[in-house]
């Protein structure tokens, strides 16, 4: 019996604490009270949705909605809301009859900091009502007839930051926060959060931490305050975005940890920033980048002023200093000094590496800078001013890529006012509001020997939106090739040396993508240069360059390319990037050029083969001039082809996507006129060719002369139209289809004598239709015209030389040919034949 007793009992407590664990009984009564409480303690209008008791494990109360109105003041919107909070009462002050909270915690919280046009935030007034108040510490360990301060704790909450009645775009999500009394006269805080920017979509802005104590003070002003932050993990990239709703495009990972100590009326700052794998977010490799500064100021709420600023950057065996002062909100008015002691050249090129894509990684500088530079500013009616001086001495820079290192010396710099002559704004840099940029870094002039006896004479300009720069005078073009690609600066694809006279300039944008453009000129004397789809070196005696903003022009072009000399100009599109879109224009004229020649320039697969195997192209041809466009005329006094030529031969080139059209080919060949229209497609694999054209006052003994073999005399005239493909000449000879019309007027064929007794065959006038398929000439509808009589021409004639030909007539006996054209036999063919084959 008392063991079922026992049992009875087990089970009814085990029921009560369930019970007390999970029902939370209503408290509709207290919910005026416990409002009135907060609201008199906060002094401000509070609102609570519904109250429930807690009884386990410790006795509580739950808040639904709760609400801290705002003064009217500050706005509309509430100060806090929280859609749960959890009131924990401490249990010793229950057993007097007193209400006491020991732990109060806010769930998804959402708090707005507002702070009005004056300057005062809406916190101000309950730090200086909790100072008024006397409340025991929150770890108090004997029970006072006080209330103790309780432990506020706030989860996910959300921290938005204000400006009278509008929310800026700043906040803190995710936050963790906590509040407590330290002791009799000192509170304590801690704050983890992520900073984020409501009209950006941001993802690694970081965590900030801060923590720190204040104490009683009846001014807010003179409390004593302690905190440390630190805000870490943070792309560089997102923060600019959240600070100025936009990437600046930079890379690295943020550390900014400091310290706040002292009262708000005059307030101690100290702060170490590090910024590691620093870079451009263009800048690939380089290797890395660590910047690192301490920054130490006394800040004064009352005045405005931010005084006693000390920052140190340390650079190599050198260092960075800053200081000055400043004042109002934000700063109106300021002066910072900015000293530069031994920081080495090197490490102001690591600087530029990480910033500027381009730049090689074997670019080494040595000497040192030092500077002494003042920013400052009266007030904010007034505009910065800048001023400072300095130099780089003993600077050199090398490569592996240069002959031997560039000295430059010493190199002087100074501050002077923003230019006004308009090249800012033409070069697409101009800032946005003058006020804030009336200063460029001037550096120079300083001389640049680069493999001439003269030097160069440099100087550039750097402002905080861009840089311009100019060099005039001589320098060897193979040393300024490479100090421009050095430098990051485009520069063509050839490799060329001989002496230049320049008078460039540059200038960019900092934020810009697209490479800086080199725009002036520059005479070019006695250069050798490789060009890209060339298979021997051009030779160029002097030539003209002018380079404008979308072209390149030369003029006064001399140079030697084929075993011949050129002359005429060129232009060439900007940018350049890639063949195709290296458009060149070109006018050029020769007084005598070889096929030959012009084939070993253009084709490497050609080289100590036959003149004529310029017009194909091997399969192993380097895809240069596939991609390659260019457009122009040239002009030759005088075509070697072979044992024969071309004279006055004008054309019109256009090459694009590997197409090549001549056009309005115009010239004097065997005593006559040539012309054509030719098209070759070497896209297509093979190659395919097309075209049309004419001959007229051709002498025919001229043509048998290049056969060595006087088989025809006479004036001779065509046209035709022809298809063909293949990698050479043979596959060409195979494919070709030729459609023809001649006439030959006033010829003779002296193999031929179509009777023992008669003499060589003449004729007055012979012509007709001519074919050329499968290697083989045939004459569908051919009429020679003799003394003897009128002839139908039929048969073919190969390539070879090889007859197979009939003549025939009415009243005519008729004729066979056969043989070749150096020993051709004759037969006669019987009247009666003759005369059938000429029936339908």
């Amino acid at each position: 019996m008392k063991t079922l007793l026992s049992r009875r009992v087990v089970t009814a407590v085990f029921l009560l604490f369930l019970a007390l664990f999970l029902v939370r009984p209503g408290a509709g009564r207290l919910r005026g009270k416990v409002s009135q409480s907060i609201s008199q303690a906060l002094g401000r209008r509070v609102e609570i949705g519904s109250v429930h008791l807690r009884f386990l494990p410790r006795p509580g109360f739950e808040f639904k909605n709760l609400v801290i109105h705002d003064d009217a003041a500050f706005g509309a919107e509430p100060l806090l809301r929280s859609p749960d909070v959890t009131a924990w009462l401490r249990v010793l002050p229950l057993f007097r009859g007193r209400i006491e909270i020991a732990s109060l915690g806010l769930d998804e919280a959402s708090v707005n900091l507002t702070r009005d046009p004056l300057g005062k935030w809406n916190l101000e007034d309950l730090l200086e009502r909790t100072a008024r108040n006397s409340t025991a510490p929150t770890a108090a360990e004997k029970m006072e007839s006080r209330p103790a301060f309780p432990y506020i704790e706030a989860a996910k909450a959300r921290i938005n930051f204000k400006i009278g009645d509008e929310k800026t775009h700043f906040a803190f999500t995710d936050a963790r926060f906590a509040l407590w009394q330290e002791s009799e006269n000192a509170w304590g805080m801690r704050l983890k959060a992520q900073p984020i920017r409501t009209d950006a979509n941001l993802t690694d802005t970081g965590v900030l931490n801060l923590s720190g104590m204040w104490q009683r003070s009846p001014v807010v002003r003179e409390t004593p305050v302690q905190f440390s932050f630190e805000w870490k993990q943070a792309q560089i990239g997102q923060a600019s975005k959240l600070i100025y709703g936009n990437d600046k495009r930079w890379r690295g990972n943020l550390v900014l940890a400091g310290a706040l100590v002292g009262t708000p009326g005059k307030l101690r700052l100290s702060a170490d920033a590090s910024i590691d794998d620093f870079r451009r977010n263009d800048v690939l490799g380089g290797g890395t980048l660590q910047l690192v500064a301490h920054c130490a100021a006394e800040y004064s709420s009352l005045q405005k002023i931010l005084s006693n600023v000390d920052c140190n950057a340390p650079a190599g065996d050198g260092s960075l200093e800053l200081k000055g002062s400043a004042s109002g909100l934000p700063f109106s008015s300021y002066d910072f000094v900015l000293v530069s002691t031994k920081v080495p050249a090197q490490a102001a090129l690591s600087l530029l590496r990480q910033s500027r894509s381009g730049i090689p990684d074997d670019f080494d500088a040595s000497g040192s800078l030092n500077a002494n530079l003042q920013l400052s500013r009266g007030d904010h009616a007034q505009q910065p001013h800048l001023r400072g001086d300095g130099n780089a001495q003993d600077l050199r820079i090398n490569s592996r890529s240069l002959v031997s290192e560039i000295a430059l010396g010493v190199v002087p710099f100074s501050f002077a006012p923003l230019a006004t002559d308009g090249k800012p704004a033409r070069l697409g840099f101009a800032p946005r509001d003058p006020s804030v940029n009336n200063a460029r870094l001037e550096m120079g002039p300083v001389n640049i020997v680069l493999g001439r006896p003269s030097p160069l004479r440099a100087r550039a300009s750097f402002s905080l939106y861009g840089y311009q720069a100019a060099i005039h005078g001589d320098a060897g073009l193979k040393q300024l090739l490479q100090a421009a690609r050095l430098l990051g600066i485009p520069a063509p694809a050839v490799t060329a040396d001989g002496t230049s006279s320049v008078d460039l300039t540059i200038a960019d944008s900092w934020e810009s993508t697209t490479p800086p453009k080199v725009l002036g000129t520059a005479q070019l004397r006695s250069v050798r240069a490789q060009v890209r789809g060339l298979n021997a070196p051009l030779d160029i005696a002097n030539a003209n360059l002018v380079l404008d903003e979308n072209v390149v022009r030369v003029q006064n072009l001399n140079a030697s390319a084929a075993q011949t000399t050129w002359r005429g100009s060129l232009q060439v599109a900007r940018p350049c990037v890639a063949p195709g879109a290296c458009k060149v224009q070109f006018n050029l004229r020769t007084a005598e050029l070889n096929a030959a020649d012009l084939n070993d320039l253009l084709n490497p697969s050609a080289k100590k083969q036959s003149w004529y195997k310029f017009l194909s192209r091997s399969n192993n041809q380097p895809p240069y001039l596939l991609h390659a466009s260019a457009i122009g005329k040239i002009s030759v006094d005088k075509l070697v082809l072979g044992k024969s030529a071309c004279t006055q031969l004008t054309t019109d080139l256009d090459l694009h996507d590997g197409k090549l059209k001549i056009a309005n080919l115009k010239g004097q060949t065997l005593t006559g006129e040539a012309t054509g229209e030719w098209q070759a497609d070497f896209s297509s694999r093979p190659p395919v060719y097309r075209g049309s054209g004419s001959f007229d006052g051709v002498s025919l003994a001229a043509v048998a002369g290049l056969m060595h073999n006087a088989w025809i005399d006479g004036s001779g005239a065509a046209k035709y139209e022809f298809k063909a493909s293949g990698w050479g000449l043979q596959d060409l000879l195979d494919s070709v289809d030729l459609t023809g019309d001649f006439v030959v007027r006033d010829g003779s064929f002296p193999r031929i004598s179509l009777t023992s007794k008669s003499s060589v065959l003449r004729t007055s006038h012979f012509s007709g239709k001519i074919l050329l398929r499968e290697g083989k000439f045939s004459f569908p509808d051919a009429k020679l015209e003799s003394p003897n009589g009128v002839y139908k021409v039929s048969g073919t004639v190969s390539l070879t030389g090889g007859l197979n030909l009939k003549m025939t007539g009415e009243s005519v006996p008729g004729f066979a040919l056969s043989g070749t054209l150096l020993k051709t036999r004759v037969s006669a063919i019987p009247i009666t034949a003759a005369q059938a084959s000429l029936k339908p």
